[in-house]
């Protein structure tokens, strides 16, 4: 198991480091020049020249690249587009001239967030998903089975952008049964925190949920026709207990695979969540980095996301090679 996990922590790491590559490689492969964009459109050309010499611009491109992947391990020290030196202490992602902040400071503030949007919307996705598909593998070619296999359908068909403007006329504008989302910090306020997100979570977990109903099921139904579980079941084992204990185990690896980028790609951000229901986390951030040119932040949050979705992958391959000792060797 030892030498497994070193060799997953190995690949991630060079996984991370070929993203960082490919990352600060779009920010020069960019239409807008970076020095331009911090100078802003009233420099002159001298100035700009100024600023680009000030951000190491003019430096070249491997040194640039080698200065910012030690930033992030080290930290740096960053020039204003005066000159001024500005401490960027690690993990420094780059200084972003049009918030005027270091991007982790920036990120840092909008992380909350996307936490919270991610730790509620998870629950639902494993609550309601992976029950869900519990409970039609059990139940399989009867009613119920045809019942949430519908659903499944219809989470996996609807668009969060539509669900969510429409959940939000009928439920907030017009009857009011929830209020507008918000984000209230958990330490506040913890009931206004679980109201303000209650209506995010609902729309990100269904939309989501119905790609682990149907996983969960056709892993149940597979697993269950295994000699083991036969075998339990000859031996008197109940029904449910025979399946919880030995088919969900047998079942678990592609789930918790899933989950694990599930959970990485939600904590890099949930783009189109935050942009519908107006909250600041990490994926909002992006989406008026990507409008305002801010390409330090852009490739912060690149970089972020990628590290999340790596990091989750990685420790859920580890989680699977501990159920099944069979990965571990393969």
């Amino acid at each position: 198991m030892t030498r497994y996990l070193l060799k997953r922590i190995a690949q991630a790491a060079a996984v991370l480091l070929a993203i960082t590559a490919l990352a600060f490689a779009l920010f020069y492969a960019a239409p807008s020049d970076p020095a331009l964009i911090a100078c802003g459109p009233k420099c002159d050309t001298a100035q700009v020249e100024a600023v680009r010499a000030s951000m190491g611009l003019d430096r070249p491109l491997l040194a640039q690249f080698l200065d910012y992947a030690g930033g992030i391990v080290t930290g740096r020290t960053i020039a204003d587009v005066d000159g001024t030196p500005i401490p960027c202490p690690a993990p420094c992602l780059g200084y972003s001239y049009t918030l005027h902040q270091p991007v982790l400071a920036a990120i840092a503030d909008r992380l909350p967030v996307t936490v919270s949007l991610a730790a509620g919307a998870l629950t639902v996705i494993v609550v309601l998903g992976v029950g869900s598909g519990l409970a039609a593998a059990l139940r399989r070619g009867r009613p119920t089975d045809r019942l949430l296999s519908g659903f499944s359908l219809l989470g996996a068909s609807v668009q969060i952008y539509f669900l969510g403007y429409v959940l939000q006329f009928l439920l907030v504008y017009t009857t009011g049964l929830v209020p507008l989302p918000r984000y209230v910090p958990f330490a506040a306020h913890p009931a206004q925190w679980a109201l303000g997100l209650l209506l995010p979570w609902l729309v990100l977990g269904f939309v989501n949920a119905a790609v682990f109903a149907r996983l969960t099921r056709s892993q149940l139904l597979e697993t269950m026709h295994h000699g083991y579980v036969r075998t339990a079941r000859a031996k008197g084992l109940g029904t449910l207990r025979a399946h919880l204990k030995y088919t969900a185990r047998g079942a678990a690896g592609p789930l918790v695979q899933l989950l694990g980028l599930e959970v990485g790609a939600l904590l890099g951000g949930a783009f189109i969540t935050e942009t519908v229901f107006g909250l600041g986390g990490v994926g909002k951030l992006a989406v008026d980095a990507v409008n305002g040119n801010d390409l330090p932040t852009v490739v912060g949050t690149v970089l972020l996301a990628a590290f999340f979705v790596v990091v989750f992958v990685a420790v859920a391959d580890v989680v699977v090679a501990w159920l099944d000792p069979r990965v571990r060797l393969a």
